[in-house]
C-alpha cells in the first residue's frame, strides 16, 4: 500500500470544512521566501466564496498517511496572508507563515 495524502481546509472558529481533497481537489505547496502558497484547483465558486468570506479565520491541514508508520500531521495558520480565489480557473491561493508539524498518535493512545 503506497503512502497517501490529503489536505483539508477549515474554519479555525467552527471547525466546519471548507474543501477536502479526498473530493477530488488538486493541490500544490510551494515555498516562496516565508511563506508558503498553497495552490487548490478544482475548486467550485460555493467553496471558493465560503473561503474568502473566512479569509481571516482558515486553517489547512495536510495529512500524511504512510503504509507502514503513524500519520504526519501539518497545520497551517493562515492569519492576514493573501487567499485569492479565480473563478474561471477554479484555482485557490492560500498563503501560509507557519506550520506546525506533529504526530497525532504522540498525543493519544
Amino acid at each position: 500500500m503506497a503512502e497517501q495524502e490529503r489536505v483539508l481546509v477549515k474554519h479555525s472558529v467552527t471547525g466546519r470544512m471548507l474543501i477536502s481533497s479526498t473530493d477530488g481537489i488538486g493541490y500544490t505547496f510551494d515555498k516562496q521566501g516565508g511563506l508558503t502558497l498553497i495552490t487548490l484547483t478544482g475548486v467550485t465558486a460555493a467553496q471558493g466564496a465560503a473561503v474568502t468570506g473566512l479569509k481571516a479565520e482558515l486553517n489547512v491541514f495536510r495529512f500524511e498517511e504512510p503504509a507502514d508508520g503513524p500519520v504526519i500531521k501539518h497545520w497551517y495558520y493562515v492569519g492576514d496572508n493573501p487567499v485569492v480565489y479565480d473563478a474561471a480557473s477554479g484555482r485557490l491561493t492560500i498563503a501560509v507563515q507557519s506550520e506546525i508539524k506533529y504526530r497525532p498518535d504522540q498525543y493519544w493512545e
